[in-house]
């Protein structure tokens, strides 16, 4: 599978899932709105080169935004793009790391397991 491949199918399946959590009103208008902004900005972070980098540095923005957020009437919108981009961010660094390049953020096993299920080693997922 090509990289570019496995970052769009990781992308339409985390908005996908968001748009069924939304649906079955588990998330708000406003959380599914975070989740559209984070999936579209991590789109444009992953084209051309530096992928890790810009990645990183949206992480970064998007949980200094949250942090500023806290309290508002905004705040599941801020809040729900930070958990997406970082999740991207997770399943992106397992990629990273077996590639031996830096890790944008240490991923979890869940992250790890997302990978595989993506690149199609996992088949119970």
């Amino acid at each position: 599978m090509l990289i570019r491949d496995f970052l769009n199918i990781l992308l339409d399946d985390t908005l996908e899932e968001a748009r069924l959590r939304h649906a079955a009103g588990t998330v708000s208008a406003l959380g599914f709105a975070g989740a559209e902004l984070a999936v579209a900005e991590c789109r444009a972070a992953m084209t051309g080169n530096r992928m890790g980098a810009r990645l990183k540095r949206l992480l970064a923005e998007a949980r200094a935004d949250s942090t500023r957020a806290a309290g508002q009437p905004d705040e599941p919108f801020w809040f729900a793009r930070e958990l997406h981009v970082e999740w991207i961010a997770e399943v992106v660094s397992v990629v990273l790391l077996t590639a031996r390049a830096e890790a944008i953020i240490p991923p979890s096993r869940r992250a790890a397991l997302e990978a595989a299920r993506l690149i199609g080693l996992h088949e119970n997922g």
